[in-house]
């Protein structure tokens, strides 16, 4: 991961990251998410997420809007802090 930015207040997140085999750093811009608690276990619902590439953006607009991933207890305590 090269930048990372949590902005809590407006919901949002950026970050850019170099993946292996790629020649340019991708950039993610994560919008409208929310912190879920449920049964002891917290996830992220996200419904907003934009790339630098294309077919990021149709692969991402496929699979992931509005699905929740947990998030591991480990980053509980973390995340408390910007909630």
């Amino acid at each position: 991961m090269i930048n990372f930015r949590l902005d809590s207040e407006n919901k949002l997140i950026q970050m850019e990251m170099m993946l292996k085999g790629e020649e340019e750093p991708i950039k993610f811009q994560v919008g409208k998410y929310e912190i879920i608690e449920e049964d002891g276990k917290l996830f992220v619902e996200v419904s907003e997420i934009v790339t630098n590439r294309e077919w990021m953006n149709v692969a991402i607009g496929n699979f992931l809007p509005n699905k929740k991933i947990e998030i591991p207890a480990k980053y509980k305590k973390t995340l408390d802090i910007f909630m």
